[in-house]
């Protein structure tokens, strides 16, 4: 244990409080990497603070602090602590009123915050949170919810702005399932291939396609590999035959469409900038067509596709430093080389199709808003929308 000159002061702190009998203490912005244990005997306490310090671990013997009604774990002028979690020995501070842990690093918040009946304010600013637990619309006097700068999923986040009873009503819908569905956007300029492209990931027969007008959408659903599957995915409750819905997109490729396209740019999606060798990059405008994407959207990720007309013509060339030095490979994941017009001599296979839909499903994976959980109820709405067959928002 680094008894360094924070941990002495913090312990000097904690032995006059002891003295003294305080209810409150504040050890905030001592730059802390360790709580002495000694906090354990405060248990008199109603409020801690321990805010903007570096604190990984809180000690087992803080869970004596039963009498706490006020914690700050982190605060979001001043800074939180990397805790990563909520510990479960938190459990027993049964008459917390306020509970602040704002910049703390959590990702997920444990059930057992509903138990805490007496809570009112719950601060979670600028954290990694992307859903609450259900338990939290038990909470009747929970009067004030912040969580601002956290990757909330799109249905909570709506529910949020428009405030805490919004949220209760939420999170009452009822059971949750897990949502895998993307935007799979096709771009580039007007006769590149795109939706015979979009005709080849769906399986469907060759055909010859005149210019798209406007925007066409369609549903693929692409498989994640055995191999693209990690610790990481499972966490989740991802498997290695987690299905992706993708909403795919094909634009029409023409100058008058482009302004009103940028309105669609929007996550959760992967990207194809689609172009023909034939015409090369530059005419294919695929460098303008990233910068577009990125102006709207700049955490997009985007796979830089070239389509072939036959065995005629030029292969790829592009400049693929160049893209990368320019926009960063998290952005211009991947580039690839594919002909949308089945091989007679191949057994009609279609080359490169099979490789861009795994790395298609890769890259959707990884996308913070594919595989969230939204309540049953919300999904079966919009399941009866789609089986009308009418076109909806």
């Amino acid at each position: 244990m680094a008894h360094d000159e924070a941990y002495y002061q913090a312990e000097k702190k904690i032995e006059e409080a002891l003295k003294s009998g305080a209810t409150e203490l504040n050890l905030s912005n001592m730059k802390l990497a360790e709580l002495p244990e000694s906090i354990g005997q405060l248990t008199q306490l109603k409020s801690l603070a321990l805010d903007g310090n570096q604190i990984e671990e809180l000690p087992d013997s803080i869970a004596n602090l039963k009498n706490l009604t006020s914690l700050w774990l982190g605060e979001k002028s001043i800074g939180g602590n990397p805790l990563g979690q909520l510990p479960e020995y938190l459990r027993g501070f049964k008459a917390i009123e306020i509970l602040v842990a704002s910049k703390c690093n959590l990702k997920v918040l444990p059930d057992w915050l509903g138990e805490f009946k007496k809570l009112k304010k719950l601060y979670f600013t600028g954290n990694q949170i992307t859903d609450l637990p259900l338990t939290l619309s038990q909470l009747d006097d929970l009067k004030e919810l912040k969580l601002d700068s956290n990757p909330l999923n799109p249905e909570l986040a709506e529910a949020y702005k428009q405030g805490i009873d919004a949220v209760k009503l939420y999170l009452r819908a009822g059971a949750v399932i897990p949502v895998y569905e993307a935007k799979l956007i096709l771009i580039g300029e007007g006769e590149v291939g795109k939706t015979c492209l979009m005709d080849a990931l769906l399986g469907k027969e060759w055909q010859e396609h005149s210019s798209t007008h406007g925007i066409e959408i369609q549903q693929v659903k692409v498989t994640l590999d055995v191999l693209d599957v990690d610790e990481d995915y499972e966490e989740f409750g991802w498997n290695k035959k987690t299905e992706i819905t993708l909403n795919a997109w094909d634009f029409g490729g023409q100058r008058v469409y482009r302004p009103t396209h940028q309105l669609f740019f929007s996550a959760p999606a992967v990207y194809l900038v689609v172009w023909k060798p034939r015409e090369g990059s530059q005419a294919g405008q695929v460098k303008e067509w990233i910068q577009l994407v990125k102006r709207r959207e700049p955490s997009a990720k985007i796979l830089v596709v070239a389509t072939h007309g036959g065995p005629q013509q030029r292969q790829p060339d592009i400049d693929r430093q160049e893209l990368w030095d320019l926009f960063g490979k998290e952005t211009v994941v991947d580039f690839f080389f594919v002909e949308s017009k089945p091989d007679p001599l191949g057994h009609g296979n279609r080359k490169g199709i099979d490789k861009l839909k795994r790395a298609i499903a890769q890259v959707a994976a990884s996308l913070p808003e594919v595989g969230r959980s939204v309540p049953k109820s919300f999904a079966d709405v919009r399941q009866a929308l789609q089986d009308k067959g009418a076109p909806y928002l």
